[in-house]
């Protein structure tokens, strides 16, 4: 129950720091934070991550549906599991992120970014950010993390 907690937390987090972004923010805000290291943005972003699905943002959808799903059914399957916790965290992060990110594109016909990072790189400079973008990322992470510490203690069996 707490991974699925976990999940409609960085959804309800993510869903008020947009709004407030939104509210507060003129589309196109820059303000650079710490030192520059942060840049805070207000950025609309309808093609999703990186452009990818310019010109094809339905199939976009309904791929992020799909795998959403595919989340879902491994984050139930594991909850009557006993330990795999690294791997429940990681799925309820990508669940709530990737719910949020649909949400917003659904209800908004965009999504709504708002922080980069301040380093060298200009791609990465320009590429902007949300928490949920981030809970993806490192719920990715998690979960490959305990599925490679999972499958190498099958080995060992």
């Amino acid at each position: 129950m707490v991974f699925l907690c976990l999940a409609a937390a960085v959804f309800i987090l993510d869903h008020f720091i947009k709004s407030y972004v939104d509210a507060h923010c003129p589309q196109g805000f820059h303000k650079e934070v710490f030192g520059g290291r942060l840049i805070l943005r207000n950025h609309h972003n309808p093609h999703g991550a990186f452009e990818l699905f310019k010109g094809r943002e339905r199939l976009g959808e309904a791929l992020s549906a799909g795998v959403l799903l595919s989340v879902s059914w491994d984050l139930l399957r594991l909850l009557f599991s006993k330990g795999r916790k690294l791997e429940k965290v990681g799925l309820g992060l990508a669940l709530g992120g990737g719910l949020n990110n649909l949400y917003n594109k659904k209800v908004k016909g965009y999504v709504n970014d708002y922080f980069s990072f301040g380093v060298k790189n200009e791609r990465l400079k320009k590429t902007v950010f949300n928490l949920s973008d981030m809970s993806i990322f490192l719920g990715v992470l998690f979960y490959l993390t305990g599925q490679i510490i999972f499958l190498c203690g099958e080995k060992e069996k």
